[in-house]
């Protein structure tokens, strides 16, 4: 597979679509996500079913995979609506676009929709998160 080149953010409008994004959380990511925050709940625990907000760190790593942030970027918000339950069997595919990019005197503010869908074209996660980075000329 042909590694895919990172767009720089100044390079980045509104109306900028990524490329989607396609994934799975399988049991081995669920259960190395339920560790490290010490998730103690039998809700999770061998169940396949998958955290709501492991699914928003795998969602955000994917869209790291395609935008390059400069040195001292600061990920200042995120507003997430989960939708759906997410299992260890569920495909998932992730969708996001630019609709806010401002510049602000030295710094760049830049909002990102984010959508993800299962194998089912149910929507199982909505939401923005947004950026305060530094202009780098």
């Amino acid at each position: 597979m042909a590694e895919q080149r990172k767009v720089e953010y100044r390079q980045l409008d509104a109306g900028y679509q990524f490329p989607p994004s396609g994934c799975q959380v399988d049991a081995a990511t669920a259960s190395a996500y339920l560790g490290v925050v010490e998730e103690t709940s039998h809700l999770y625990w061998g169940t396949g079913l998958v955290p709501p907000m492991a699914v928003a760190a795998l969602v955000m790593a994917l869209l790291s995979e395609h935008i390059s942030f400069p040195a001292g970027a600061i990920h200042v918000s995120q507003e997430l609506e989960f939708n759906n339950t997410v299992s260890t069997s569920d495909i998932l595919t992730s969708h996001a676009g630019v609709v806010r990019k401002q510049d602000r005197g030295k710094l760049c503010l830049l909002t990102i929709d984010l959508n993800v869908f299962n194998q089912a074209e149910k929507e199982v996660l909505t939401g923005k998160t947004s950026f305060v980075l530094p202009k780098v000329e």
